[in-house]
């Protein structure tokens, strides 16, 4: 075997190596199960599907343009993660709005402007209160608009596939940290 051939066989080892570490790192992450199809309304109008996350890591959170306390701080708090994944092409944050009856397009927007959105990164979604309700109650878990609006002040983590791989403390350093921490595992290895 010459030198040439150790060089490249030990290059090839390490980049084999490394992409286990990768794969092993996601696989580590918790599975609470598959986003299904859906189909919203962006706060500029446009209809938005699901299939339209397909292939990126995604964040969402749940919010209400008339929350008094908590959606002001978690929407802050997600416009300085957008501005930590601005660049990064296969991440997509997503505000989900649980209160349908108001937040109409032009609301959604206003709102989403006060905070630095919407963006290329950022999107702000409200549908009928059917889709509300399967998206925060069903499907992740934190909320609903069936009675009263409810929601939870967590970040949730989508992978490139649409399956949930963690819930995050929206206020917490830590827990946001380990948030970006995540997101760089899921781009970097296998759902």
């Amino acid at each position: 075997m010459t030198a040439r051939t150790r060089v490249a066989a030990f290059f090839l080892f390490a980049g084999a190596v490394f992409l286990t570490a990768c794969v092993n790192q996601a696989s580590k992450l918790p599975d609470y199960g598959q986003v299904p199809a859906f189909q919203m309304t962006d706060s500029a109008g446009h209809n938005f599907k699901r299939a339209m996350l397909n292939g990126k890591v995604w964040v969402a959170d749940f919010i209400y343009t008339n929350c008094p306390a908590a959606c002001p701080r978690m929407t802050a708090q997600m416009h300085k993660l957008e501005k930590q994944v601005h660049s990064m092409k296969d991440v997509e944050l997503v505000s989900f709005s649980v209160d349908p009856n108001r937040d109409t397009p032009p609301v959604l927007d206003e709102f989403a402007h006060r905070f630095g959105g919407p963006t290329d990164r950022w999107v702000f979604l409200t549908g009928s209160p059917a889709t509300v309700h399967l998206i925060a109650y069903t499907t992740f878990h934190v909320g609903d608009v069936i009675g009263k609006i409810d929601h939870s002040t967590k970040f949730i983590l989508v992978d490139k596939s649409g399956r949930i791989r963690g819930y995050y403390s929206s206020f917490d350093r830590d827990d946001l940290s380990k948030l970006l921490t995540d997101v760089e595992t899921l781009r970097d290895g296998q759902s």
